[in-house]
């Protein structure tokens, strides 16, 4: 069944490489993907490029990204708002109906755990929406589709030596590679001061997600690329 389930993921991979990048050498075709991370612990969006070379096989390009365990198939009914939460794994999730807005660092986290809910999550404050300003939009082939980039909050941190990183959000939706796919990275033990902020903001459609662990809580080798999401 895992067997199964890995290689319908690496032909997910190919064909959507195929799709946004149309008759070009795939051999060439970085893997990009928007990833929940942690830095000075916060946790934070960036773009990372997997090392991953791609292998010709079944009439695709295969992106080996490493040992997996069980997969998980979830369903978020709309408008469910998670609060601040970290990931449980390292993992990658694959979202194939539905909408996911990240925010990342959690805004107006001070740290406190003693609100956690379930996988460490915190509950929905009205009040932290408030601290997000500016944005950015972006839109990729065929739909209106949002990748947002929201304004700074570079405030310091009494518990912490370095500035709270640049607030960003990411929206994950089906479409394209650079819009479905996210690596959750940002485990309770790394992200110490903020984890991330997670909501489910569909009005009518529930998001189902594929939930796939890294082995081990490997992650894939990677180069960063910039903070903020895969663009």
């Amino acid at each position: 069944m895992r067997l199964c389930l890995g290689i319908a993921f690496y032909c997910v991979f190919a064909s959507l490489a195929f799709a946004e990048n149309g008759a070009q050498d795939l051999d060439h075709v970085p893997l990009n993907i928007t990833t929940i991370s942690s830095r000075g612990g916060y946790s934070v969006l960036q773009c990372w490029q997997l090392a991953s070379i791609p292998i010709d096989a079944m009439q695709a390009a295969n992106y080996p990204v490493g040992n997996t365990t069980v997969a998980t198939w979830s369903r978020i009914e709309p408008k469910t708002h998670v609060g601040e939460a970290w990931a449980p794994h390292v993992q990658l999730s694959v979202i194939l109906n539905g909408l996911i807005r990240i925010t990342s660092p959690a805004p107006g986290s001070n740290g406190d755990a003693s609100t956690g809910t379930c996988n460490g999550a915190r509950g929905d404050s009205e009040t932290d929406k408030s601290n997000l300003n500016s944005s950015m939009l972006i839109m990729p082939e065929g739909q209106r589709q949002l990748v947002s980039i929201v304004g700074t909050e570079n405030m310091d941190n009494t518990n912490a030596k370095t500035k709270r990183p640049e607030t960003q959000v990411a929206y994950i939706m089906p479409g394209t590679l650079k819009s479905s796919v996210v690596i959750a990275a940002d485990l309770r033990s790394m992200s110490t001061i903020a984890g991330h902020y997670t909501e489910f903001p569909s009005n009518t459609e529930p998001t189902i997600l594929v939930q796939i662990p890294f082995e081990g809580d490997k992650a894939p080798e990677h180069t960063v690329l910039h903070d903020g999401p895969c663009i």
